[in-house]
C-alpha cells in the first residue's frame, strides 16, 4: 500500500495495459504455440492484432508475435514486428534493444546501432544495451566508441563476472589495433 501511495504521490504515470480481449487472444496464440500449432498461433496473433482496441494492446500483441517469430527463426519478420512495436511504443527500451539485436543478426549494423543507442538512452542504468552497442562498435572497428561504452558500464552496478569482462575489454581496446601482414 505504501508503494502505491508513493508512486501516486510522485506522479508516476502507469503504462497503458493491453485489453483483456487482446490478452485472451495472445494466450490462445501461446497455447497453440506450445502445441506446435504454428498456423493456429499465427491466426490467434493476427486476431489479437486486428482486434486491438488501442495502441497498448496492439504493441503487446505485436511484441508477443515478434517473440514467436524469433523462436521459429523468422528474423526479418520479427524485425518488422519490432519496428511496428517501437513505433507504437517509442519509449520501450526492451523492444529497442531486441530490435537492435535482430537487426544486427540480419546484417543491418547501422540500424542495429541506432536501435541500441535508443535503448541505451531510454534505460541508461540497464547494462544490456551498452554491452551490445559496445560489442557492435568494436566489431565494426570503432574502438573509441566501444571503449567509451565499456567505460560508461563501469559506472553501473554489474555482476562481478560482467565487470571483469568489461575491464578486460577496456584493456584490450587500449592496445593498438592489430595489423595484418599481407
Amino acid at each position: 500500500m505504501l508503494v502505491l501511495v508513493v508512486l501516486v504521490g510522485c506522479g508516476a504515470a502507469a503504462r497503458p495495459q493491453p485489453s483483456a480481449a487482446t490478452r485472451r487472444e495472445v494466450v490462445a496464440a501461446e497455447m497453440a504455440l506450445r502445441s506446435r500449432d504454428y498456423d493456429g498461433a499465427r491466426a490467434a496473433f493476427a486476431r489479437a492484432i486486428a482486434g486491438s482496441p488501442d495502441p497498448a494492446s496492439e504493441a503487446y500483441a505485436r511484441s508477443e508475435l515478434a517473440d514467436m517469430l524469433l523462436l521459429v527463426d523468422e528474423r526479418a519478420a520479427a524485425a518488422a514486428e519490432l519496428e511496428r512495436v517501437t513505433a507504437l511504443r517509442p519509449d520501450d527500451p526492451r523492444r529497442w534493444h531486441d530490435l537492435g539485436i535482430v537487426r544486427h543478426t540480419l546484417g543491418d549494423v547501422d540500424g542495429a546501432a541506432t536501435a541500441l543507442g535508443r535503448a541505451r538512452a531510454l534505460a541508461p542504468a540497464d547494462p544490456r544495451p551498452r554491452i551490445a552497442l559496445a560489442a557492435l562498435l568494436w566489431q565494426r572497428g570503432d574502438r573509441a566508441g566501444a571503449a567509451r561504452e565499456y567505460r560508461a558500464l563501469l559506472d553501473l552496478e554489474l555482476p562481478a563476472r560482467v565487470r571483469a569482462k568489461v575491464e578486460w575489454a577496456i584493456v584490450e581496446l587500449a592496445r593498438p589495433a592489430a595489423t595484418i601482414d599481407r
